[in-house]
């Protein structure tokens, strides 16, 4: 095996940035931000109000430049 089989260290790390392509946010600071609690997230996501989380090693984070949609009907 020569020197240039061996990816490079820049390569690797370019190709892990080109993967998390948007921020993500933990579900408790998500729910902080808003100032509700998880549960509440949680029957957001039920409702269509918000994207479900993504789950991260058994962890759930949202994204972090989502909005709570507006226009739902009481």
């Amino acid at each position: 095996m020569t020197n240039t089989d061996i990816a490079s260290p820049q390569r690797v790390l370019k190709k892990r940035r080109a993967r998390r392509s948007k921020r993500r946010e933990p579900w408790k600071r998500k729910a902080e931000r808003y100032g509700v609690s998880t549960r509440t997230l949680d029957r957001w996501v039920a409702q269509g109000i918000i994207a479900p989380p993504e789950y991260i090693r058994g962890r759930k984070y949202g994204d972090a430049d989502e909005q709570p949609r507006q226009d739902t009907a009481a």
